[in-house]
């Protein structure tokens, strides 16, 4: 990820370490792209390809809905949702529920819900009408 810090990556971060493959592996924060190519995972900085588990967001228009015709959610994802898009039934499997049962897919859509509220954070949907 890179060297700031922002609620998306920190808590795409946090979900990749619930999974065995990432539980121990070092969190490197830089945008420096040598450094980028000898990452396992890069979360938001680079470029998204999900097959070589880059996330970066800010350069496409992707929801939970183009990814997954049949999740309603339109809110552009972020570092956390892109996250949450391709690995959330196995993060939710790391609690005890077998990725395949019936209820994972409730338990994955109502986590969803919370996840959506950061993404809209980081695109700068107003999370509150009226002025500011």
């Amino acid at each position: 990820t890179h060297n700031g810090f922002h609620c998306d990556e920190a808590l795409a971060c946090y979900l990749l370490r619930t999974l065995e493959p990432y539980r121990d592996t070092e969190i490197v924060r830089t945008r420096d792209p040598q450094l980028l190519a000898q990452c396992d995972v890069v979360v938001d900085v680079g470029e998204y390809d999900p097959c070589r588990h880059r996330d970066h967001h800010q350069r496409f228009c992707e929801t939970m809905n183009s990814l997954y015709p049949d999740k309603p959610w339109v809110t552009k994802l972020s570092s956390a949702g892109l996250v949450y898009a391709h690995f959330g039934r196995q993060i939710l499997a790391t609690l005890g529920t077998v990725e395949e049962e019936p209820n994972i897919t409730v338990l994955y859509d109502k986590m969803y819900e919370f996840v959506e509220e950061i993404d809209a954070i980081d695109n700068g949907i107003s999370q509150f009408d009226g002025e500011q």
